[in-house]
């Protein structure tokens, strides 16, 4: 049995022993992007702006690319009765909706019962004037004329009420005066003004019963083709985030539905390339979690772990031939460095700060 003694001189021995740890390794390393991925145009059109740069951090919702479209105006004041189209809908010269005009009654009118002077059988276009019903002068309106044709001219309403198929007289002073009639009239109805459009119904801003006024944005229209019935707009949202890595368009260029508007590099998909000495092959490996410090904020002491996910098996040296356009077999020649470098990559979650080719210090962790 060893005594008390032995055991400490024993003990004292062991502290002597040096105490061995795996070394820290550090590898120089640059952010690099995974795969990209395309934002799509929703639907068909011509693009109007894009007002994106390559490099640039797109969230989601951000808007892409502005499209051209038809813009339908109320070409007379009045009220929208029935509405035909829903966004989404393809048209080909289709009616959307129809305007009842304010002037709602048209006169046919004669010079016949004219007071009998020259100037008073002599109608001008664009002129006020004043109208009473001939049986007993009980309903009275306003009107504008709005053609003229020999004896015969039209006048619109601009206000007042009158009976259909009533029998007025026309006068060019409000007193209604005998020697201001200008002829008589018989009323009718100001027929209902179909407004149309063509392309893609992308959206409509009134509804049935609206009062509009001449010059109202009634209907946006696009060339392409819609995704059926739904909500459109004329600026397309991008539906992922990432940072823009290649524009596919341009302004005045037409595109399909489907068609790849640019591509995005997603900052999820960002990683860590790195090179590994063929000597130093051993002390890191798939799966390992390191230390990764930012060049550019080395001095803050931030670090942030990450996850070795695979090396490759090919050196940085190796080069591979390509066929040639001649159809003679590919060959294989690979020149060895003196010392020979293979890639690591590292997955790591990239915030903001984190750009495209920025430069680390990545470090093992000792086990």
């Amino acid at each position: 049995m060893l005594t008390k003694k032995w055991i400490a001189l024993v003990a004292a021995l062991m502290l002597l022993v040096p105490t061995f740890a795996l070394a820290q390794e550090e590898f120089d390393g640059t952010v690099v992007a995974g795969d990209t991925i395309p934002v799509l145009a929703p639907y068909g059109g011509t693009i109007q702006a894009i007002s994106l740069t390559e490099g640039q951090l797109l969230a989601v919702g951000d808007v892409v690319a502005t499209m051209q479209t038809t813009k339908v105006l109320a070409s007379e004041d009045g009220v929208v009765r029935g509405v035909f189209a829903q966004a989404g809908d393809a048209l080909s010269q289709t009616t959307v909706l129809n305007i009842a005009p304010t002037r709602k009654y048209t006169i046919s009118c004669t010079i016949d019962k004219a007071y009998d002077e020259i100037d008073t059988k002599y109608v001008h276009i664009g002129e006020t004037v004043y109208i009473r019903n001939k049986k007993d002068g009980t309903y009275k309106a306003k009107g504008t004329v709005t053609a003229a044709n020999g004896s015969d001219y039209t006048v619109q309403t601009t206000a007042g009420e009158l009976y259909l198929q009533d029998t007025v007289y026309i006068y060019r002073d409000s007193d209604y005066s005998t020697d201001s009639r200008i002829g008589s009239g018989t009323v009718g109805r100001t027929a209902e003004l179909a407004v149309t459009g063509t392309g893609s119904l992308l959206k409509i801003y009134v509804q049935d019963g609206d009062t509009v006024e001449r010059g109202q944005l009634l209907f946006e229209t696009v060339s392409g083709t819609l995704d059926g019935l739904g909500e459109y707009s004329d600026t397309i949202q991008s539906d992922e985030g990432g940072i823009v890595a290649e524009i596919k368009v341009a302004a005045g260029e037409t595109v399909s539905k489907g068609d790849v508007l640019l591509t995005l590099y997603p900052q999820e998909n960002d990683q860590i390339e790195f090179s590994i000495d063929e000597d130093l092959l051993g002390v890191v490996h798939a799966g390992d979690t390191v230390n990764i410090v930012f060049n550019w904020k080395e001095d803050s002491g931030e670090t942030i772990q990450g996850t070795v996910t695979g090396i490759s098996y090919l050196s940085e040296d190796s080069t591979t031939d390509t066929a040639s356009q001649s159809g003679t077999a590919a060959t294989t020649s690979t020149s060895t460095s003196a010392t020979p470098k293979y890639k690591g990559y590292i997955a790591f979650q990239a915030d903001d700060s984190v750009r495209i080719g920025m430069g680390v210090t990545v470090t093992t962790i000792d086990n």
